[in-house]
């Protein structure tokens, strides 16, 4: 791997982060597991940790804060919704927290997280998990590649080492 290279679009990315809230609360980490890999500028990442990487080479630190409206955005209430039971029957062992893909009422399909469950309906909130969040990463950057062939055929990246 050339250690001179800069972050810049299409190049791939390896790196190690952590992610806390804005309470300090770890949000996730890949330390003491593998690295994430990443093609820049792909849409992989949010837009503005992408813009803060950009320039930057293999053995930087970097912490960036991300504010709401530059992350999820805020927790939108007409997200939260309430649906019957029965709607929800064919899903086993519904619990609070679990995530499921239900149909809006113009029939999209979405993700939504289980907030509530009571004895004749399910409360989901279709809002991204992060929404409403403040965001702090710490990031090591590892390494910066050009993509292989394939790679940049397929548009991302799924390795660090592609001799691998």
């Amino acid at each position: 791997m050339n250690d001179s290279l800069i972050i810049d679009d299409d190049r791939v990315v390896v790196l190690h982060y952590q992610l806390n809230n804005g309470f300090g609360e770890i949000i996730d980490s890949s330390s003491g597991d593998l690295p994430l890999v990443y093609m820049h500028n792909t849409r992989a990442l949010l837009p503005t940790l992408e813009r803060e990487l950009t320039g930057r080479r293999a053995g930087e630190g970097v912490d960036v804060t991300i504010f709401p409206e530059d992350a999820y955005g805020y927790v939108d209430d007409a997200l939260v919704q309430s649906f019957s039971r029965e709607s929800l029957a064919d899903i086993d062992d519904l619990t609070v927290g679990m995530r499921v893909r239900a149909r809006d009422k113009e029939g999209e399909s979405q993700l939504t997280t289980v907030r509530e469950i009571t004895d004749d309906g399910v409360v989901l909130d279709a809002n991204h998990p992060l929404a409403g969040q403040v965001l702090h990463f710490t990031i090591a950057i590892v390494a910066v590649r050009e993509p292989t062939d394939a790679e940049r055929e397929r548009g991302y990246a799924t390795t660090a080492n592609p001799e691998n």
